[in-house]
């Protein structure tokens, strides 16, 4: 019998998920953060979207087999269903395909497993806000337990680098929330010796946001993303990109 999970969508052909892939991306629905500005809000409730097999599943992958080189899990938070996303991997790779996973980083268990079994290529950990229990909690919208939060998000860049496997982090530039160059400074510092890039994200008000209030705000201009994305090379990071709605992503030089 097929293994279930539940999600709240997937694209059949994404080239935006895994720059320079061709990706089968799947939603995980369930996330255990809460984050005001997520555009994925309705898929926080563990019970959020639909359940499906992992049969139906590998069924799209097969329909468009000769133009993916990807298959890849984001959310949501797919470490949440770990049985269903190993072994989509494991699938994945027995059909040649490469493997991409969008995390929080808040479970590097899985993530240990998934490299110890070759599981995964290439990794994109979310870096909310710099990495200390009080910045974290206000932009996770958690309220306990957020410093063993912060040192799972530590670990799994830990894991990532000791594995030699890449990591990309992204950080989603919200403003009134997670805009200023402190922040990304702070951010920066934390991530420089583990990631293979650094990419700032624009907020965008989309009608699924968590919070409300973030519905009615104006995204970043591409000048402030720019900006931070200097600030992200002054402290050292070579790869910086920014990622617009209108010029999708750009590689920032100093």
């Amino acid at each position: 019998m097929s293994t279930k999970i539940r999600v709240g969508g997937f694209v059949d052909l994404s080239t935006v998920d895994w720059h320079g892939h061709l990706t089968f991306i799947i939603f995980a629905a369930g996330c255990d953060f809460k984050c005001p500005f997520c555009s994925n809000g309705t898929l926080i409730p563990l019970d959020s979207g639909e359940e499906t097999s992992l049969e139906n599943l590998q069924k799209r992958v097969l329909r468009n087999h000769m133009l993916l080189d990807a298959v890849g899990f984001t959310g949501g938070e797919p470490t949440l269903q770990p049985k269903p996303v190993v072994e989509m991997f494991r699938w994945a790779k027995s059909q040649g395909l490469k493997t991409f996973l969008n995390t929080n980083g808040n479970n590097p268990q899985l993530v240990k497993t998934l490299i110890n079994g070759k599981l995964v290529d290439y990794i994109a950990l979310d870096v909310k806000a710099p990495l200390s229990p009080d910045e974290y909690g206000r932009v996770t919208g958690l309220a306990q337990n957020v410093s063993s939060v912060v040192n799972r998000v530590k670990e799994t860049m830990r894991i990532c680098k000791e594995a030699n496997v890449p990591l990309e982090v992204r950080t989603t530039v919200v403003p009134t929330l997670i805009d200023d160059e402190a922040s990304i400074s702070k951010i920066a510092q934390s991530v420089r010796d583990y990631c293979c890039a650094y990419v700032l994200q624009q907020f965008y008000p989309f009608e699924e946001v968590l919070d409300p209030t973030f519905r009615n705000i104006a995204p970043p201009k591409r000048d402030a993303l720019l900006k931070l994305a200097k600030i992200a090379l002054k402290e050292g990071i070579e790869n910086v990109y920014i990622r617009t709605r209108e010029h999708g992503l750009e590689k920032v030089i100093d």
